[in-house]
């Protein structure tokens, strides 16, 4: 049913149709060099990543629930299920990846390295 759905997007794409959506971008430059070039198009329940550019050669990627409170002073999440991403994963640079049937709502952190991330899109302390 999913692939269908996903279909039933890339025809209406095709012929011009827009289905609504978000698009969620991450563009770094330090000294007119891409530190990270990055855009999330999320369509229904289909996320679309695409990793344009990255100094490390990779965009990564961290996938947090819906509606998890920000972090308290000390760092530390209000609530355990938020401490950690639902997904984490990677792209090289130049490609992309689809996920169908995506949550609704999943807030996203992009970076140029592997350091983990907590629900602020923050580097999590060790």
């Amino acid at each position: 049913m999913r692939n269908l759905m996903a279909l039933l997007y890339y025809l209406c794409a095709l012929f011009g149709c827009s289905v609504g959506g978000t698009t969620i971008e991450h563009h770094n430059v330090i000294d007119g060099v891409d530190i990270l070039d990055s855009r999330v198009r999320i369509t229904e329940r289909i996320a679309r990543f695409d990793c344009k550019a990255s100094r490390s050669g990779q965009c990564h990627y961290s996938l947090f629930r819906s509606g998890c409170p920000a972090t308290t002073a000390a760092g530390a999440a209000t609530d355990p299920q938020c401490a950690q991403p639902t997904e984490r994963f990677a792209l090289a640079a130049g490609t992309t990846r689809e996920i169908v049937g995506i949550a609704e709502g999943f807030k996203v952190c992009a970076s140029e390295t592997t350091t983990a991330m907590d629900a602020d899109c923050k580097p999590q302390p060790n």
